[in-house]
C-alpha cells in the first residue's frame, strides 16, 4: 500500500498509508481536512525510533534520502536556503554564525505561512444533500459524497416497492 505525504497549511506534514489519494484524504480527516493541500506518493521511507526511558517512540533519524526527500516536496524555501547559502549544510549545527541561523529561522517562517489551501480548486460534492454538508462542516467532499452514497445505497435496499400508482 503506498504511503503518501500531506503537507498542511500551518507547515505540519503528515504520513498516511493508503490505496490512493483520495483514501489518503479520507483517513487524514482525523487530522483536519486536507482537500486542496499538496499530497504526494513516496517512493521509499525509512525512520529509525528509540525507545526512551519513559516508554515512548521517538524520532532518532530517518534514513538515507528520506528526509531529502520530504523537505524537496513540502518544504523548498528550507531546502534553497540550506543548499545555495549553506552549502548544504544542516541547520541543526550550533556552530552556525549567526546569521545563517537567521536566514534558517527566516526560510522556516516562510514555510509556515507560504500555504493557502484555498488556493487549490476543490470539487463540490455530487449531491444537494452533500453541499448541504459541506457548507456545515469542514468535511473533505470524497468523504462526503462516500458517505452520501453509502447512506443512499443502504435506503435503496430497504425500499418496498408498493405496486404501480394508480
Amino acid at each position: 500500500m503506498p504511503l503518501f505525504l500531506c503537507r498542511w497549511p500551518n507547515g505540519d506534514c503528515s504520513l498516511v498509508l493508503a490505496r490512493t489519494i483520495d483514501d489518503a484524504i479520507v483517513e487524514l480527516d482525523q487530522v483536519g481536512n486536507a482537500e486542496g493541500c499538496p499530497i504526494t506518493r513516496l517512493r521509499t521511507f525509512q525512520i529509525h525510533l528509540a525507545l526512551t526511558d519513559q516508554g515512548e517512540l521517538a524520532l532518532e533519524r530517518f534514513g538515507e534520502g528520506t528526509k531529502e526527500g520530504m523537505v524537496s516536496f513540502a518544504y523548498p524555501l528550507i531546502e534553497n536556503a540550506l543548499a545555495d547559502e549553506y552549502g548544504g549544510e544542516g541547520a541543526e549545527d550550533e556552530n552556525l554564525p549567526r546569521d545563517r541561523r537567521a536566514a534558517i529561522a527566516r526560510a522556516v517562517e516562510q514555510e509556515r505561512s507560504r500555504l493557502d489551501r484555498g488556493e487549490a480548486a476543490t470539487t463540490e460534492p455530487q449531491t444537494e444533500r452533500g453541499r448541504e454538508i459541506k457548507g456545515r462542516t469542514d468535511m473533505p467532499t470524497i468523504l462526503i459524497d462516500r458517505l452520501v452514497r453509502h447512506g443512499a445505497t443502504k435506503k435503496l435496499k430497504n425500499f418496498k416497492d408498493r405496486g404501480k400508482p394508480s
